[in-house]
């Protein structure tokens, strides 16, 4: 693909108005209910015939129950209503011109986007060797690079990846003995070398020992933490000359690990695919003037703009952020965060296996960060300097070079890490949708915390809540000039109780750090913080539904829970519906990885979040059809049907509209038949149950959501706690273990025979069918006459497909291998195993 294709005059759909943000709902709230109460009464006094904030017109919306208007389509390309808040008279008076904020909060977040905006390699962190190599790569292969010595050091040191050093001594010492004439690079000097070769170092800066903040951008010439008053430097170990540090975290800068994704000729043919891709899907528009299916991110509306607009060439890259908090030990408080870098530019199958996430940064614990802007400075500055100046690549596969400029697509995290990333108000503020649309919400009398209820209570009369029903089929999301506008209202706030006012009525706490990564080479605020359907389907609304239907969710006390005839999984039906799940676990194929355990023992210990999604949406309809009584579980069924299609690898776009519809039902039924505008249920309608009506219109805009998920940061966050060797310092030495895989990862991508990838040779015996299938063992001994049933079978089979008719004998064999990968077994052997062994395979749509 080249650049004068992506802007050759293509049509592409006038730009969908769907800014996304992340949709988790763990966040804590940053509701001001308490210090405007009062002026929301004044101004909500007839709410019958008044505007509600600004934001909602309640006599435009249909009552829910009663609308027949058909459900508009999904890329429905109608402008959204300017959703801007009325502007008080003499705060300001232009509100696009640049201000000093006078709340404290929004001065240094200003400040922290302001270091961003000035970022160069120049005044960054990096060794000047690493800036040099960052400006003039290196060029041709490194096996050229590397003498027999150096790759077996290279080879041992890969191979004990996972001991110790110890454990490399020891082997080096055996080669050494066996032949002294030829010695072994020491330890250290290996990992000199690995540094030199794939110019991975990371940047190191303090921190406060407590993990409130880091000390950099505004905070770099602090000498005290801001938060808690403990010092930066060791007293002991600092001299005049030069002060040493308490604590330091690492951040591992990407522009090495992007170069050297394109060193040798296999990986930059990987790095490949998407413009490859996006070539083909640009000329399908063309052609068809639509998108007939997704199958990734590149269908997505705000990517294909932005190839349009010449934001996104062949030669740049496209980034994809994903933070996280973790525990490394559930037996004691461990918790850090962690964020990594998955590159867009692979193809699907092969971006989010191990080697190919770049991690990017570790925030070591206990305590979580007070201010995460300054622990995510160091790696955005670094995105930012080489955004503006370009990144020298050198391309292994043609031998030449070009300068990329990596565009910053998604930022994703779960509820408490997307509000530090995208600014917004948590789940339980006014505005607490993650799309940041213009839905409000209502609380309860005396309440601080605001759930999406759509429709209007009965006997509410509450100031800044009494807006009317809402047509959830035209939820009109704020464009992001609409943000914009929002957010220099709420930087023109003039003190703490008008910061407050603003922060509820804008659904915005602060400005987004990302903001300060250059315009055209990101999607933009909020545009570039998708939703997260890992959370969403595997956490929130299990935990919501089992609540309701195990009778365990909080009641208001004017709520008797003997009228709830949905909480019917209690006591020995409880029991009996956990057996029943477990009992499932044998006709579940192995693919499907971890089965789910008996909810009735489990579900308070660890349940993980693979096993609820097996558990409601593969299981679920099947194990709640002779529980849950009639309606609510054909209600539950309009709910997994519309899940099963957003998690599919290819979705086409009639199966998309229908997921679209059927979620809408889902979520105006769960009103009526749940909540049913009782206010003391109002809890009952969280934003994980609002959501939903966003997930097919958010494919539209940034393409398959399975995609963007936080799966592989959870792995990421698995698999290097693992390697965790020292429990007395686990922070740093997880920051190494980070470090050591990044530069591995380089190594691999620069010498591909270090790690080949794996492929699947043919089992002995095996014989190979067309399109990819292979008949594995155990074979019969003989040829076999098959029962009449199965003869007959056969017969129409052979005739439909022209082949000699006649009896025929068979052998049976045990296994056959699928071209996706999986294996399917036949009963033949599977009934020989007791049932509790086994995990059927014999299920196959072929």
């Amino acid at each position: 693909m080249h650049d004068s294709n992506l802007n050759s005059g293509t049509t592409f759909p006038r730009r969908t108005n769907s800014p996304s943000l992340n949709g988790h709902y763990k966040a804590h709230s940053r509701s001001d209910h308490d210090e405007i109460r009062d002026e929301n009464r004044d101004a909500d006094a007839s709410a019958s015939d008044t505007k509600t904030d600004g934001f909602v017109d309640p006599n435009s919306l249909a009552v829910m129950e009663r609308s027949q208007s058909p459900l508009p389509p999904i890329d429905d390309q109608r402008e959204a209503s300017p959703i801007l808040v009325d502007l008080e008279v003499g705060v300001y008076e232009d509100i696009g011109v640049p201000i000093e904020p006078k709340i404290h909060e929004l001065r240094i977040a200003q400040q922290f986007i302001k270091y961003l905006e000035n970022a160069t390699l120049d005044n960054s962190k990096l060794d000047g060797w690493v800036r040099e190599r960052l400006r003039n790569p290196l060029t041709g292969t490194v096996n050229d690079m590397l003498d027999p010595i150096l790759r077996l050091s290279l080879d041992i040191y890969l191979a004990v990846g996972n001991a110790s050093q110890e454990t490399y001594n020891s082997v080096r010492n055996a080669l050494m003995r066996y032949n002294p004439a030829e010695p072994i690079l020491s330890y250290d000097i290996v990992k000199r070398r690995i540094t030199e070769i794939s110019g991975v170092t990371p940047i190191q800066e303090d921190m406060c020992v407590n993990t409130c903040i880091a000390f950099t951008g505004p905070f770099g010439e602090l000498d005290t933490c801001p938060e808690c008053a403990e010092l930066c430097y060791d007293p002991q170990k600092s001299r005049a000359d030069k002060k040493v540090g308490r604590r330091q975290f690492y951040t591992l800068p990407i522009g090495p690990q992007l170069q050297a994704l394109w060193r040798s000729p296999e990986s930059a043919k990987r790095m490949r695919h998407r413009s490859e891709r996006t070539e083909q899907i640009i000329d399908e528009l063309q052609r068809t003037g639509k998108i007939a299916e997704y199958d990734d991110i590149y269908q997505g509306s705000d990517y294909l703009h932005a190839v349009n607009e010449g934001k996104i060439t062949s030669n740049d890259m496209v980034l994809l952020l994903s933070i996280d908090g973790a525990q490394l030990y559930q037996s004691k408080h461990s918790d850090c965060w962690i964020y990594i870098w998955v590159i867009l530019d692979h193809a699907p199958n092969m971006r989010y296996k191990k080697k190919y996430i770049l991690p990017g940064g570790f925030i070591g614990g206990p305590n979580n960060p007070k201010h995460p802007d300054s622990f995510m400075l160091p790696g955005l500055h670094h995105l930012a300097a080489i955004q503006k100046e370009g990144l020298r690549i050198w391309d292994g596969e043609r031998k030449e070079f070009f300068t990329s400029h990596p565009f910053f697509a998604f930022g994703t995290a779960d509820g408490p890490g997307m509000t530090h990333l995208n600014g917004l108000v948590g789940h339980q503020g006014a505005l607490g949708c993650r799309t940041y649309c213009s839905m409000p919400g209502r609380h309860k009398e005396g309440a601080s915390q605001y759930f999406p209820a759509a429709l209007q209570p009965r006997n509410f009369n509450v100031a800044g809540c009494n807006h009317g029903d809402i047509n959830l089929q035209d939820p009109r999301p704020i464009n992001p000039m609409s943000y914009s506008s929002n957010l220099q209202l709420l930087l023109h706030s003039t003190n703490s109780t008008n910061y407050k006012k603003n922060r509820l009525r804008t659904g915005i706490v602060k400005p987004s750090l990302f903001s300060g990564l250059p315009q055209n080479r990101t999607l933009g605020i909020p545009n570039c913080f998708p939703l997260d359907l890992m959370h969403l389907v595997s956490l929130n609304i299990p935990d919501l539904l089992l609540s309701l239907w195990r009778g365990t969710l909080y009641h208001e006390k004017n709520d008797d829970k003997s009228t709830w005839d949905w909480a019917v999984l209690r006591g020995d039906v409880w029991k009996a519906h956990g057996k029943e799940v477990a009992a499932t676990t044998p006709h579940l194929p192995g693919s499907f990885d971890r089965p789910p355990r008996n909810p009735a023992e489990k579900i308070s210990s660890g349940y993980k979040a693979w096993e609820f999604l097996l558990y409601l949406f593969v299981l679920g309809p099947a194990v709640f059809r002779t529980v849950l009584p009639d309606k609510y579980w054909r209600h539950f069924c309009k709910l997994v049907f519309g899940i099963r299609i957003i998690h599919q690898l290819r979705i086409a776009k009639e199966r998309l509209q229908a997921a679209h519809h059927i979620l809408i039902e889902f979520v105006q039924e769960f009103e009526v038949l749940y909540y049913q505008r009782n206010p003391d249920r109002l809890h009952f309608v969280r934003q994980s149950i609002h959501l939903l009506i966003h997930l097919a219109p958010e494919t539209v805009r940034v393409g398959l959501l399975s995609l963007l998920t936080q799966w592989p940061l959870e792995r990421t966050i698995g698999n290097l706690g693992e390697e965790i060797k020292q429990p007395s310092n686990p922070y740093a030495n997880l920051s190494e273990r980070g470090l050591r895989r990044s530069q591995v990862n380089a190594l691999k991508a620069m010498i591909p025979d270090l790690e080949p990838e794996k492929g699947s040779p043919s089992p002995r015996g095996s014989i190979a069918l067309s399109n990819g299938y292979r008949l594995l063992r155990a074979r019969d001994t003989v040829a076999r006459w098959p029962p009449a049933p199965d003869q007959d079978a056969i017969q129409t089979f052979l005739i439909h497909a022209d082949a000699p008719d006649g009896v025929v004998k068979v052998r049976r064999w045990a296994r056959l291998a699928l071209p996706n990968g999986q294996i399917a077994r036949s009963r033949w052997k599977e009934r020989e195993r007791e049932l509790k062994n086994v995990r059927m395979a014999r299920n196959v749509q072929v």
